[in-house]
């Protein structure tokens, strides 16, 4: 997660991203590598970014509320 944050800021992003990784089981702790952050995850009901909301207690309409309040307070 540490990661990923540090891509999402590195990046310059808003709002939500996606940290893809790949881990190389062989190479131990030097075997995680990043491959790309997605800033535009999937949104759908189904999709990983509101699952994980969900996990976090956020309903699906109460994300999409967040992003939409997020974005307009970072113009």
């Amino acid at each position: 997660m540490d990661y990923a944050e540090r891509a999402h800021k590195t990046l310059g992003c808003a709002g939500l991203s996606r940290a893809d990784f790949r881990w190389d089981e062989a190479r131990g702790l030097d075997g995680l590598y990043l491959l790309e952050v997605n800033t535009q995850p999937g949104m759908t009901p189904t999709s990983l970014a509101p699952e994980q909301a969900a996990y976090c207690g956020m309903d699906f309409a109460s994300l999409c509320e967040a992003l939409v309040e997020d974005a307009l307070c970072c113009r």
